[in-house]
């Protein structure tokens, strides 16, 4: 089967082990605790969305059925539907003939939960082609319906660097990013600073903050915000050069930048940067931004995550900013984006526009004032 990966290359999987093999590679991270179901489309036999969903503890039922509205919702052929343990570390290996704790011949877990997202999607429009269980760097079918199926022990996953995960993972790499061990260590990609070190970063922004509205009353809004786009440009070439981090103040102006509408609008398109370049700057500045000051900047980490295909870099940025205002707009639209499957093409394209109408907009009022 081929694998599609967000940039709409593609790699072929040889059998089942190389598809599940490639899976955190697509997701960003080696899932645990997690159902993923995995989009096919039948007719080009390859793989689409991504649908990554804590187990649950109880509520099997609800679960399920928001597992199967999720999955209808996107209106792929069929899905193929994989649970993950608590598993390890990435390269844990099971040792040969003893299967992770858990795994026993006469049933697999969360078999009941698989068995509840089965029943809700038996009869509707959505195909299961298959279901599995990995861990400990083995996977197991649920869809055994006769002994000696599957070995207790399951059967080995792909070494790593080998096969379609390779493949994958190459693609990856070269958009500039890696494999995370953990959804954590995703989330710590975006997490703010702490203690004592807070504190001080909250006390530059409200020095920058009034120096901000100083500089606007004396020269301008729009000077205010042509300045804030150079020094983005200005640590962007720096970054690409190996050059310092940026400093507090830049960290603070370029954050508090991104709550002026028509800056973030300029940073969501961000023209002649290179893509994976300006992620990496952004999310820089988000883990340096204090949470009193920082969903600007994360939902706009967000939305450039998920234009690039990152839908799990964007999901952790969008926690952080809805922990901090719930009520954010722009933080609940591209939320009902990701969960509503928009393509990240279509928002890509979608940004332009609204930044080619801005442009035009301001054109247009500029001329009726020269008038």
């Amino acid at each position: 089967m081929k694998i599609r990966e967000p940039h709409n290359s593609t790699v072929t999987a040889g059998n089942a082990g190389e598809l599940l093999a490639a899976v955190p590679h697509l997701i960003g991270f080696h899932p645990q605790s997690s159902l993923v179901a995995i989009h096919v489309d039948l007719e080009q036999q390859r793989t689409g969305t991504l649908l990554r969903f804590d187990l649950p503890d109880g509520d099997h039922e609800d679960f399920a059925a928001e597992v199967a509205r999720r999955i209808e919702h996107g209106q792929p052929d069929a899905v193929l539907l994989v649970c993950y343990g608590d598993g390890g570390p990435p390269g844990t290996r099971a040792a040969p003939g003893h299967p992770p704790d858990g795994v026993s011949q006469g049933a697999l877990p969360h078999q009941v939960v698989m068995e509840r997202v089965l029943a809700v999607l038996a009869g509707g429009p959505v195909a299961v082609l298959g279901t599995a269980y990995v861990d400990g760097g083995r996977w197991w079918t649920y869809d055994c319906d006769h002994p000696g199926c599957c070995p207790a022990e399951g059967v080995p996953l792909p070494d790593p660097g080998v096969g379609a995960a390779a493949g994958v993972e190459a693609l990856m790499a070269l958009a500039g990013r890696r494999t995370l061990a953990s959804r954590r260590e995703l989330e710590d990609a975006v997490r703010g600073p702490f203690g004592a070190d807070e504190k001080a970063m909250v006390r530059v922004f409200e020095r920058i903050d009034r120096e901000l509205a100083t500089e606007a009353l004396t020269d301008g809004v729009e000077a205010v915000r042509g300045r804030t786009l150079v020094l983005a440009r200005l640590l962007l070439a720096r970054s690409a050069e190996g050059g310092p981090a940026p400093s507090d103040d830049d960290v603070a102006r370029l954050s508090l930048g991104a709550a002026d509408l028509l800056v973030r609008d300029r940073f969501l398109a961000f023209e002649g940067a290179d893509p994976a370049a300006w992620l990496g700057l952004l999310t820089a500045l988000a883990r340096r931004a204090p949470d009193s000051r920082a969903a600007p900047i994360c939902s706009v980490v967000a939305w450039v995550a998920y234009q690039q295909g990152d839908g799990a870099l964007a999901n952790v940025a969008l926690d952080r900013v809805q922990l901090i205002d719930p009520q954010h707009t722009m933080a609940q639209l591209l939320r009902d984006c990701l969960e509503g499957q928009v393509s990240p093409g279509h928002i890509a394209a979608l940004t332009r526009e609204a930044v080619e109408a801005t442009d035009r907009a301001r054109k247009e009022v500029s001329g009726a004032g020269a008038a």
